[in-house]
């Protein structure tokens, strides 16, 4: 039987989002202002307004980020979406190389876990209380994966891995 789930998590916008946004603007602002002192031509600075406006717009947009993951056959893949438009894989892992898979609030929580060498936190906040951690031994390396899986993910998650899943 072939297994497929998918879930797709929008990552909150907190403070620091806010700053680079305010920051991205302020920069655009001073940009605008350098552009109408040095440049007298109408023409140049209507265009270069433009083209700020639009930096600015595609940098702002890129603060929004999306988190998909799929779950096929016992591969889990994690990829990030950039503004609905761009995607990178974030990380791709076998259920085979997870050692272990619990909620962060959980007692098997320590700081070892949260020590490792590769920390991915591919969730919407690490304060949201739907929040798992996956430590992963891949090629030797240890790997913290923080993620949010629904339901659906983990009752499939939990047939591919047994007693290394607490749910």
């Amino acid at each position: 039987m072939d297994i497929f789930v998918e879930r797709i998590v929008s990552k909150k916008k907190g403070p620091k989002e806010y700053l680079k946004a305010l920051g991205i603007v302020l920069i655009a602002f001073l940009v605008s202002m350098v552009v109408t002192a040095y440049f007298f031509p109408d023409g140049i600075v209507v265009i270069a307004y433009v083209g700020i406006v639009y930096a600015a717009k595609h940098f702002i947009g890129n603060l929004n980020v999306e988190y998909e993951y799929s779950l096929t056959n016992g591969d889990l893949d994690i990829d990030k979406i950039i503004n609905k438009k761009k995607r990178k894989p974030l990380y791709s892992t076998t259920c085979k190389d997870i050692e272990q898979m619990a909620k962060v609030s959980s007692s098997q929580y320590n700081e070892s876990i949260a020590k490792a060498p590769l920390i991915i936190k591919a969730v919407s906040s690490m304060d949201s209380p739907n929040v798992y951690y996956a430590v992963i031994n891949s090629s030797g390396r240890k790997v913290t994966l923080y993620f949010e899986p629904d339901e659906k993910m983990l009752k499939n998650l939990k047939i591919m891995l047994g007693s290394k899943l607490t749910i």
